[in-house]
């Protein structure tokens, strides 16, 4: 109806405010791991007749590059195993990518030995139920607002910008910001 108001529902989750508990949980990361789809691509998969491929950002490449140069390590952890993931990784210089993971948890403790890095020490961000072990195992837990509603309760911090659209840059920028 003409002149009728219209309500619109306010989103079920709010961007996360930087308290002095994140700042002190961010201080202490030395490795960043990621989930890739829904995290670092915006969550769709693309067709073409040479397979399929993701879309990713310019400035979340911007942003891993960045941290790896401040000396934190980055790593990716997924199990997708989808070809121009891969391609990204490589050209962003992650030298610990691992694709087609079934158990996370067991993965990132494999590299955390590797690493010589203690869980208090790293950060996860994910998305899908999957991730919840994992989120809940790290020092610093992120995600994106698409993610599942039991993702976004659990994690310390939900980013600002979307997933595939500057999300990993946002948690690269506080991470290097605020490591001492």
């Amino acid at each position: 109806m003409s002149g009728t108001n219209t309500l619109v529902s306010a989103p079920t989750w709010a961007p996360t405010l930087i308290t002095s508990e994140h700042r002190a949980r961010l201080a202490r990361i030395r490795l960043l791991c990621l989930d890739v789809d829904g995290v670092l691509t915006d969550g769709h998969l693309y067709w073409s007749e040479s397979g399929w491929w993701q879309r990713f950002s310019v400035r979340d490449g911007i942003g891993i590059k960045q941290l790896q140069a401040s000396g934190v390590e980055v790593a990716l952890i997924s199990a997708g195993e989808i070809k121009s993931a891969m391609a990204r990784a490589e050209s962003l210089g992650i030298q610990h990518a691992y694709f087609g993971v079934r158990d996370k948890l067991a993965r990132f403790n494999e590299l955390a030995a590797l690493l010589e890095v203690a869980p208090i020490e790293t950060a996860y961000v994910g998305d899908e139920l999957e991730d919840l072990t994992l989120l809940r195992h790290v020092g610093f837990s992120a995600t994106v607002p698409e993610a599942v509603d039991e993702v976004r309760a659990a994690v310390h911090y939900v980013t600002r910008r979307p997933a595939g659209s500057g999300a990993v840059r946002e948690i690269t920028d506080l991470v290097r910001t605020n490591r001492t």
